[in-house]
């Protein structure tokens, strides 16, 4: 008859335990919550990027379409275009320069930077450019 193995000898047979303990697992969830942190900051860092670019992009068109009026300006066309970015921007838009150009087409540039959220003092740059056919 042959022995029976006691506890001790049956333990360490068994290959060791993979215990990681709570210092891995929590070193291992601050990196993960930071990734996802920084990726949602990246999504929306591009939604105010693609939202502010909508506002100018609205802006230009609607200044070209005020200077390329039978009666219209260049000067009309600027204040069309400042006007509708402060009334969609708001406060975030101080920093925007629009230009115009008088000719046989009106070409409207608006140009600026958009609310930054990684870098709130750098943001993001938009310009954008529109054109109409002056009415005679």
């Amino acid at each position: 008859m042959s022995p029976t193995p006691s506890r001790r000898d049956v333990a360490s047979d068994a290959p060791p335990s993979r215990d990681r303990g709570a210092v891995d697992l929590s070193i291992e969830m601050l990196f993960g919550v930071m990734a996802v942190l920084l990726a949602m900051l990246v999504i929306v860092e591009s939604v105010t990027y693609w939202h502010a670019r909508n506002v100018y992009d609205d802006a230009a068109s609607e200044g070209a379409r005020v200077a390329a009026a039978f009666d219209g300006t260049c000067a009309q066309g600027i204040a069309a275009a400042r006007s509708m970015i402060v009334q969609h921007a708001g406060g975030w838009a101080g920093r925007v320069t629009v230009t115009c150009i008088d000719g046989p087409s009106v070409i409207v540039t608006v140009s600026g930077s958009t609310p930054g959220i990684l870098a709130p003092a750098v943001g993001l740059t938009a310009r954008v450019v529109e054109s109409a056919p002056k009415e005679g």
